[in-house]
């Protein structure tokens, strides 16, 4: 009876969900992230379909799901993603996380997140990305090799100061020339 009532309280709509973006590759495992707390309940949803949940029994997940999902809950109970295994292209589209968190007594609230699953038919390098946009890939790996080379010609610029000032303090170290007197 309350798995009935919790999947009554996911048909209610809810516009404050955040969204993210995932990718995989036909025939691979992709991994749909969402964060929760202890003690929360799960239920993964595609549109109106049941995909997997926690605690959930086998009856009300989609027939396309049964053996084909996993759920990180059962073993870290803070981290909620869902692992569909051997992906096809059907796969693609948005999955919603609904972290069910037990307010008291019959009270519950719930965490909505929509991951977007984007699915391609071949490898494009083998990664997996959660943000489903190259540039922010690219942008990630750039700032911080950016900031290494920075580092690395601020440190070339403070060791020629050094060695010019050291060259400037040894010359000056040299007795002054007399000038010339001139003989009448």
């Amino acid at each position: 009876m309350m798995i009935l009532a919790l999947l009554t309280l996911l048909l209610i709509p809810n516009g404050s969900a955040v969204e993210t973006n995932a990718t995989g590759i036909v025939g691979q495992n992709v991994i749909l992230p969402c964060g929760c707390s202890s003690g929360s309940s799960l239920v993964w949803q595609r549109g109106d379909t049941v995909v997997n949940g926690y605690p959930l029994e086998r009856k009300y997940i989609d027939q396309a799901y049964i053996d084909r999902t996993e759920l990180f809950l059962e073993k870290d109970k803070t981290d909620c993603s869902l692992m569909i295994l051997n992906i096809s292209s059907e796969d693609a589209g948005v999955y919603t996380c609904h972290a069910l968190f037990h307010i008291s007594g019959d009270i519950w609230s719930r965490n909505p997140l929509e991951v977007n699953l984007t699915v391609s038919e071949k490898e494009d390098g083998g990664q997996q990305t959660f943000s489903g946009d190259k540039a922010d890939n690219t942008v990630s790996i750039s700032v911080p090799i950016l900031v290494v080379l920075i580092l690395a010609v601020a440190l070339v610029l403070l060791i020629l100061l050094v060695k010019r000032r050291q060259r400037t303090n040894t010359d000056t170290d040299l007795p002054a020339q007399q000038p010339m007197i001139k003989s009448v």
